[in-house]
């Protein structure tokens, strides 16, 4: 990931990060992060962050597999429940940290699941609500979300959205993955919705939605970028599209990018996300697998490492407060942009039947703007200051 987004200058000149904070926002967490934290930077020759700490302003996690006998062999939809999300939690920290070694990290959990909107969201935002109140840090990073059509309401969502505009006026990228199943996303129950849609909070206008590519296969370590395609291997495909609830943003139509509906479109940026070109974790809290490396894809692992791009971003340039408008404004700026972002050109978000959208030459509702030149991009955003 470092020789593909050009992080090797930034990192020669000090900038990892050092001196910003990510928070991660998470349902359960995971009862080894610490431990398994310290092994995965020990294998990749990595320092430990500046600090790590662990927050529950929600109320303690209890997690129910912790004392199952050894092999374990559980079917209890809570059990897979919590050991996903401390899978999550896993790839959160560990590549937020792995992108930006020199940050602080900041875990946040709740106790309960985020599921559809009908639990937990509301208790990620109580906890993201606190995070703003009381941890003073600017990049949070959320891999969670919910069909915009699985709300009651739009007001519902736009009640919701009140945090995060809160958050960007205050100066906080809030990065949300947009999701890893294309346009083709689901109701409460399950079932997938005929039509293109996409999540809340990523269609916010107030949050930076994170989009997935795919990294051609190559058998040695690559050592510059390599090109990419919007990811849509088969195990699934990067979100995007057009919410039916908010209106396109300001800088978006300042913009001018291509919005038949007149609506936010998302994602704003992308990274790679394919299971075909995943990333390795490190974990041994799984009872039925015990330790071990794992490789892991998704919109989710493309989310903490835009949040770590931000905080070696800031630790070059200083406060950046949100991002989302300056990105475009690079966008606008025909030696910027090419300089900043790798434009994704080819591929498409449509899956499990649904057709999505294309990508194409400067911004899409499959990729977005692309994903980062981070040595280009920290000049780009240094030349706005």
């Amino acid at each position: 990931m470092a020789a593909e987004y050009n992080y090797g200058p930034a990192y020669s000149a000090g900038y990892n990060g050092k001196g910003q904070t990510i928070v991660i926002f998470d349902s359960y967490g995971s009862p080894t992060i610490r431990a398994d934290l310290k092994h995965f930077d020990s294998a990749y020759h990595l320092p430990a962050p500046a600090a790590f700490n662990i927050y529950h302003p929600e109320g303690n996690v209890v997690l129910n597999y912790n004392n199952l006998p050894s092999p374990a062999n559980f079917h209890s939809k809570q059990l897979a429940t919590e050991v996903g999300w401390a899978y999550e939690t896993t790839l959160d920290v560990e590549y937020a940290h792995a992108m930006a070694p020199g940050a602080t990290i900041d875990l946040v959990t709740v106790p309960v699941s985020e599921t559809e909107g009908v639990q937990g969201l509301q208790n990620l935002e109580k906890a993201q609500a606190w995070a703003l109140a009381n941890l003073h840090a600017n990049i949070w990073s959320n891999s969670w979300a919910t069909t915009e059509q699985s709300f009651d309401s739009s007001t519902v969502i736009k009640q919701l959205n009140r945090l995060y505009a809160r958050a960007a006026a205050k100066g906080v990228s809030v990065f949300f993955a947009a999701g890893d199943s294309g346009v083709a996303n689901t109701n409460k129950q399950g079932v997938t919705y005929p039509y293109p849609t996409v999540n809340f909070p990523a269609s916010s206008p107030n949050v930076i939605a994170v989009g997935g590519t795919q990294i051609g296969s190559t058998l040695t370590a690559n050592s510059s970028h390599l090109a990419e395609k919007v990811w849509n291997d088969g195990y699934g495909a990067g979100g995007g599209g057009y919410s039916t609830v908010f209106p396109e943003t300001s800088y978006q139509t300042s913009a001018n990018i291509p919005d038949p509906t007149g609506m936010r479109g998302l994602p704003d940026v992308s990274y790679n996300a394919a299971v075909i070109s995943s990333v390795l974790i490190y974990e041994s809290f799984d009872p039925v697998y015990g330790p071990g490396w794992t490789p892991i894809g998704g919109t989710s692992a493309a989310t903490p490492q835009w949040a770590a791009v931000d905080a070696v971003a800031q630790s070059a340039l200083g406060s950046q407060g949100y991002l989302a408008p300056k990105l475009y404004k690079i966008y606008q700026s025909s030696s910027l942009y090419p300089e900043a972002f790798y434009n994704v050109t080819s591929g498409n978000n449509s899956f499990d039947g649904i057709t999505g959208y294309s990508a194409t030459t400067g911004w899409s509702a499959a990729a977005g703007l692309g994903t980062p030149n981070i040595s280009g991009l920290i000049t780009a955003l240094g030349s706005l200051q």
